[in-house]
Order: C-alpha cells, then sequence, then structure tokens
C-alpha cells in the first residue's frame, strides 16, 4: 500500500483535491478532513483529481460519497476527474458512477462547468 498524498489548489470559483496514493480505511478519515475544511472554509465546489489513485477501498468511496452529499447541501457541487482502475471497477459494480459527475481530467470538469479552462496556479 502507497500512503495517501492529499494536495488542495484553490482557484477563484473552485478547489482541486488532488489524490495521490491508496485511499483505504486508513487514510480515509485524512481525506475527510480535508474535504470537510475545503468544504467549510473554503469552497463549496470541488473537484477531486484520482488521476494518481493507486487504490480505493469502500472506505473511500464512502467518503467520496459523503463528501458529494455535502458539497451539494452548500449549494455547491463536487466532481471527479481521472476516475481508472478499482476506483473506477467499484463505481460501476456499486452503480455509485451514476451519483458523480465524472470527467476524463480536471481540465474536461473545468471546461463542462464554466465552459472554459482555468490556469493552473502556479
Amino acid at each position: 500500500m502507497t500512503r495517501l498524498s492529499v494536495t488542495v489548489n484553490d482557484h477563484p470559483r473552485f478547489s482541486v483535491v488532488s489524490l495521490d496514493g491508496d485511499l483505504d480505511k486508513t487514510s480515509a478519515p485524512r481525506l475527510e478532513e480535508t474535504l470537510t475544511e475545503v468544504l467549510t472554509r473554503r469552497q463549496s465546489r470541488v473537484i477531486i483529481d484520482t488521476t494518481r489513485l493507486g487504490f480505493c477501498d469502500s472506505s473511500g468511496v464512502w467518503t467520496l460519497l459523503t463528501t458529494l452529499r455535502r458539497a451539494y447541501e452548500l449549494n455547491g457541487w463536487l466532481r471527479l476527474a481521472g476516475v481508472h482502475g478499482v476506483l473506477g471497477r467499484m463505481l460501476e459494480l456499486t452503480r455509485l458512477a451514476d451519483a458523480f459527475p465524472i470527467d476524463r481530467d480536471v481540465q474536461e470538469s473545468q471546461m463542462r462547468v464554466f465552459g472554459e479552462s482555468v490556469p493552473t496556479p502556479r
């Protein structure tokens, strides 16, 4: 298992949360804490970049689903970008892929929401 690294990049209209490593029962609480902080203090519109996510178990899926619900409750949104591998398969098998807006990458998420590409912060 690879330790999960979580990076948050804030933009004026949304935040991108990038995941690198494995999302499981040991790392899900830390991700949930980060996502709670993003939703309550920074931004209720979030793109979660899963491009570099190596593994995701049911705890991770539950964290993503809970965050999706909380974003909607705050009149925001949550999109997943770069879904593949185990996470993609789990979302398909559980039919949760229908619950999440899923895009090929972060740039596609930005285009779908704002109709334009948003520069990456330096």
